[in-house]
């Protein structure tokens, strides 16, 4: 009897990890392929594509942070004018994006890096990217947006305020 029991639960466990890790294949690439368009964007300079992969936080915080900036400036910008250039690929974008790309290289992250997937709950995911020169490993946050898995840019990036 217990060696029924135990071939039983052997059994039940090999098909359940494999019935999950089928089941989570499909969950893995719908994480991990807005990252990889969202860094194939910013290498095309596709300022649009890259507005949309990022998540409603760092949309704000970016949008945000460039008004401010210009606030000093003259001009009539407003939050929600800065946040439509990104949107549309403006001027604003353009320039915004030109100046991040010359300190970020994200061949980097495609070409020279290993991607894992780390911890996933609920609506919340990351992914462990580790460059093949760095010590540590960075971790992309994504955040899934109206059933869309988005890149928490600087929610992963930039530092706490």
């Amino acid at each position: 009897m217990k060696m029924c029991l135990t071939i039983f639960y052997a059994t039940f466990l090999l098909v359940s990890a494999s019935t999950f890790a089928h089941a989570s294949e499909g969950d893995v690439d719908a994480v991990l392929a807005p990252a990889e368009c969202l860094f194939k964007a910013m290498q095309q300079k596709d300022y649009v594509k890259i507005w949309a992969g990022l998540s409603e936080q760092s949309r704000e915080t970016i949008a945000g942070d460039t008004w401010k900036a210009l606030k000093a400036s003259p001009g009539n910008y407003t939050e929600a004018l800065v946040a439509e250039d990104f949107a549309q690929g403006g001027v604003l974008a353009r320039s915004y994006w030109d100046a991040y790309l010359q300190h970020f290289d994200p061949a980097m992250v495609l070409e020279d890096s290993r991607w894992e997937m780390g911890p996933a709950k609920g609506d919340r995911a990351q992914i462990v990217i580790t460059y093949k020169k760095a010590e540590k490993p960075a971790t992309l946050h994504m955040v899934r947006e109206a059933g869309m898995w988005k890149v928490g840019l600087t929610e992963s990036f930039w530092s706490r305020k």
